[in-house]
């Protein structure tokens, strides 16, 4: 079984795979340790890593381990083959808090809020497997503990409705923030 957990920088994916991961003993596979062994371009005016997904699906691919939960998380896991895709949101005005606390360029920040405000990762997952294994939970006002727990109960199927894609819809109250104003 494989568990890919995105969403976009600061959403808390590595914090809360570390809590999921530890409380199933899954395998917990992160994309950010494994994007330097795979062949990558940098791209300095938004200072980041440009990886081909197939590469880096042949990553994930040898850290996999069969017969146990593996857990893939990273801002890419949701372009990945897995069984059910978990993409955690949060409200931009937090979600800016959050990148600036981490210091983080105004320029990726704003990138980073409008992907949110967009729905992009959704889209992606979606456009990848399909509605039916696509979920988002909103971390705005959730510990990582919480959000393991939550994630936890859809692995066994419990509330899986309410935590379908489409929920939430950021667009009409930030659209000033995408319209520059």
């Amino acid at each position: 079984m494989i568990l890919a957990i995105s969403g976009t920088p600061g959403t808390g994916k590595t914090a809360v795979a570390k809590i999921l991961a530890k409380k199933l003993d899954a395998n917990l596979i992160s994309i950010g340790n494994l994007v330097n062994t795979v062949k990558h371009t940098w791209d300095k005016s938004r200072r980041t890593r440009i990886v081909d997904v197939k590469d880096l699906q042949k990553a994930v691919n040898r850290h996999v381990v069969k017969k146990k939960i593996n857990i893939v998380e990273g801002h890419l896991a949701h372009l990945l083959n897995a069984d059910k895709i978990i993409v955690l949101r949060c409200a931009p005005n937090i979600l800016e808090k959050r990148m600036q606390k981490k210091r983080w360029q105004k320029e990726k920040i704003s990138e980073n809020i409008q992907a949110e405000i967009l729905d992009e990762i959704t889209i992606e997952a979606i456009e990848k497997h399909g509605r039916k294994r696509v979920f988002e939970i909103d971390t705005s006002n959730k510990t990582a503990a919480t959000t393991a727990v939550i994630m936890n109960k859809l692995l066994n199927n419990s509330g899986a409705k309410k935590y379908r894609t489409g929920r939430f819809d950021w667009s009409e109250k930030y659209k000033d923030y995408l319209l520059g104003r």
